[in-house]
């Protein structure tokens, strides 16, 4: 196994959870430091942690979504050594950063033996800790396109507690100001693997006036395309009302965004 920021690994092994034959340190590789940005997209390499990804300009400028996520995972110091790459490639249900990064359309960038390639997120991530990566490959990079014009995004999450808490339950909600609206709605928590709320987002999509008739059927069409579980953090029900509790307001947030002059 390779290790970037090693923050979910090192609970794996100590866990027994897995037991590789060795394990691959990659933060001395200069080519995966850092992250790049050019007109058209931003490109986080896999040593890029969760605190230079939110401290980045762009980030916080066009990508709102995204830096919430970052700031709601963990806390400063892990955040320190914890990587956007390294949450995507441990492919757990309750990882923060997957959520945004499937509303604004990130690439996974992909570089093994055989070649370079590269998968949307919701491709690259199968099911819980199961990736479609080779056992000669690693990832390299995340790309995301940068939105051009209005947009707006909104991260919510709910846990046991602030701090050091996986979630119960989270929601992204990303919108753009394009010739119509397009809002974009994924969860955290609630499913297998990546999902997105189609239905939902075709009605928001499609409305010419939002009002709280239209939110409350987004809110109840997203709660269907999503399949919780109970476990010892929180029950299937518990879960399914988070999501309509957080779908609500992270809907209303970004239309408030557009409307007040929000993050562009």
């Amino acid at each position: 196994m390779v290790k970037s920021g090693g923050t979910d690994l090192i609970v794996w092994l100590h866990k027994s959870l897995v037991n590789p034959d060795y394990v691959i340190d990659l933060t001395k590789i200069e080519q995966l430091k850092g992250i790049e940005i050019s007109k058209e997209c931003i490109e986080i390499k896999a040593l890029a942690t969760l605190n230079e990804v939110a401290s980045h300009p762009s980030v916080k400028e066009r990508l709102p979504a995204l830096l919430q996520a970052c700031l709601a995972h963990s806390d400063p110091l892990i955040r320190n050594r914890a990587t956007v790459v390294g949450n995507v490639c441990s492919a757990i249900p309750s990882g923060d950063l997957i959520a945004p990064l499937l509303c604004y359309g990130a690439v996974v960038e992909i570089a093994g033996t055989s070649g370079n390639r590269t998968l949307r997120i919701d491709d690259f991530i199968t099911g819980p800790k199961q990736m479609a990566l080779a056992v000669d490959e690693i990832v390299t990079a995340i790309k995301i396109a940068l939105p051009e014009g209005k947009s707006a995004g909104c991260y919510l999450k709910i846990g046991r507690r602030e701090a050091l808490d996986i979630a119960q339950a989270a929601v992204c909600c990303t919108a753009f100001e394009k010739v119509t609206r397009e809002f974009r709605i994924s969860f955290c928590a609630v499913s297998p693997r990546p999902v997105r709320a189609i239905e939902a987002e075709r009605l928001l999509n499609g409305t010419t006036k939002m009002d709280s008739d239209i939110v409350d059927r987004a809110v109840k069409l997203a709660m269907e395309a999503v399949n919780p579980i109970t476990d010892v953090r929180a029950s299937r029900e518990y879960r399914l009302a988070m999501v309509e509790e957080l779908t609500r307001r992270a809907i209303k947030s970004c239309v408030e965004q557009l409307e007040g002059g929000g993050p562009t």
